[in-house]
């Protein structure tokens, strides 16, 4: 009787201890990622993406390295790997509705956080190729006619400077 206990009792921590090891699925690291963000739990969040996107047939991929490029560059002001994930989303998904979206940011990352005005001008240029008759382009218009200017030499009348010739 005594050794059924003691198996009993080996057995629990042996399944305790695969069941901890477990891999999560995607659709449980997808939730996961949208808790952890609900919640305010930016590296957590960062972290169950960045595992997320390691599913490269998964059909959120894209939305996920769209993410990954936002929580980079909101929560910890890290431009590059912001840059980098949209890039990816642009290469790998041209697509998807996520690239014309990550299209944007790359240029708006390169113009106003890394200063990097030439990049964000070949961003920039490279939306309007892509997506010439896009919602944004008026802002991406917009965005190169006021690249590297200070503030107090905008023309802040938005309605004046986006409106096109008839």
């Amino acid at each position: 009787m005594e050794w059924i206990g003691r198996a009993t009792i080996v057995l629990l921590i042996l399944a305790l201890m695969l069941g901890c090891g477990a891999k999560m699925t995607e659709e449980q690291l997808r939730a996961k990622a949208l808790e952890y963000e609900n919640s305010e739990q930016w590296d957590e969040a960062i972290a169950a993406y960045e595992k997320l996107i390691k599913y490269k047939d998964s059909p959120v991929r894209d939305a996920a390295l769209y993410k990954l490029g936002m929580l980079y560059a909101n929560h910890r002001k890290d431009f590059e790997k912001s840059i980098n994930a949209y890039s990816r989303v642009m290469s790998e998904y041209p697509e998807s509705e996520h690239a014309v979206k990550a299209n944007f940011m790359v240029g708006y990352e390169y113009a106003n956080h890394v200063q990097d005005l030439e990049k964000a001008r070949e961003a920039y240029s490279d939306f309007l190729a892509r997506y010439p008759d896009h919602e944004l382009a008026a802002s991406v218009k917009w965005e190169l006619d006021n690249l590297g200017k200070d503030i107090s030499e905008i023309d802040l009348n938005f309605e004046g400077s986006l409106q096109t010739d008839n």
